[in-house]
């Protein structure tokens, strides 16, 4: 797979937001050899997914749905970092 498929079909896995369907959508989507490679690279497409989210709420929800134990290691707090980082970043500016 070239990497600018791989990159198209992350960033589709990312907009699906809840991170069960991202991963269904990665499974659906490439050959399995590829998966571990697209769950690694979906932590940096996924945070700017759920920080455009429009209540904190469902920020949570989105956030809640990442298993504490998820690969590659660190997969939740991650993204929490990233989200975090996004929205005060996104602040700031205002």
């Amino acid at each position: 797979m070239k990497p600018d498929k791989l990159r198209v079909l992350v960033k589709n896995a990312a907009e699906k937001i809840y991170y069960p369907q991202c991963l269904k959508h990665i499974e659906g989507s490439m050959p399995k050899e590829f998966h571990a490679l697209a769950r690694a690279t979906l932590i940096y497409y996924l945070p700017s997914q759920i920080a455009d989210l429009q209540t904190k709420e469902e920020r949570r929800e989105a956030i809640n749905s990442i298993p504490e134990i998820a690969d590659p290691i660190h997969t939740k707090q991650f993204i929490i970092n990233g989200v975090k980082g996004i929205w005060k970043n996104a602040h700031k500016a205002k």
